[in-house]
Parts: C-alpha cells; structure tokens; sequence
C-alpha cells in the first residue's frame, strides 16, 4: 500500500481559505490560541486526535487525504510542498497577493481587537476607586 504524501497544514489551510474562516475563528473552535494554528499550520503531520477534532470543526474528513484514492488524481494542480516557505515560494504571485491581502487582513482583526481591549481596560482603570488603586512607587 502506497501512502500519499499529504502536507496535512496546507491542507487544513486551503479548507479555512475555501470556508473564508480566519485563524481567529478556526483557533476558537478547536479550542487553541491563534498562536498555535500559526503551528498546526506549518506542520506537515498532526496527532491524529487533534485531526479528529479539526475534522468535526470545519464539517470535512481530512482523514480521506490519506486514503488509498490517489489524492493527486482527485486534486491534479494540487503538489503539497514539504514547508510552508516552499509553498509561498511556489505559488503565483497574484495568489501570492491575494493570500498576503489574507494576512494583512488578519492581523488588522487581531489589531482592532487588541486596541478594543486596551480601551475596555483603560475604561475599568478610570473608573476604579481610588481606594482600589495601588499607589504608584
């Protein structure tokens, strides 16, 4: 039995870039930080559990890539790299851009959220008592 070389990452990529879901969400719903999707992403193996529970969040069998259906001949552009450096080096530059577009998009979300939460704690600092307030050294 053959077993088909699967860059399961880029995969699980391809699927949040069809579901247009971004690592933020995908993150919650398997219950991780962003961070480590970051991680599971550049990976190119994965603990099967964690693929089970992959699998369940975005409703597809990542396990059917593995099977003995010649993956190549169901996905014939598709050539999963081995890093995910090869991959970007490999990929046209108008997918390039529109992947990048992706990233900058992602990380003015995560901005945006990150400056709403300094507002919120800023807000729960001025309106603090200040008996409750430490006195500054």
């Amino acid at each position: 039995m053959t077993q088909n070389k699967v860059h399961i990452g880029l995969a699980i990529q391809e699927k949040l870039q069809e579901l247009k879901l971004s690592k933020t969400e995908f993150g919650r719903r398997i219950g991780i930080p962003q961070q480590n999707v970051n991680r599971i992403l550049e990976k190119d193996t994965i603990d099967t559990g964690k693929l089970v529970t992959i699998s369940r969040a975005l409703n597809f069998n990542f396990f059917e890539l593995y099977t003995n259906v010649d993956h190549q001949e169901q996905h014939p552009t598709r050539n999963y790299p081995s890093t995910a450096s090869e991959t970007f080096d490999n990929i046209v530059p108008s997918e390039r851009a529109r992947l990048l577009q992706l990233l900058i998009e992602e990380k003015d979300e995560r901005i945006a959220e990150l400056k709403e939460r300094i507002e919120e704690l800023k807000s729960c600092a001025s309106t603090e008592p200040l008996s409750a307030r430490q006195p500054e050294s």
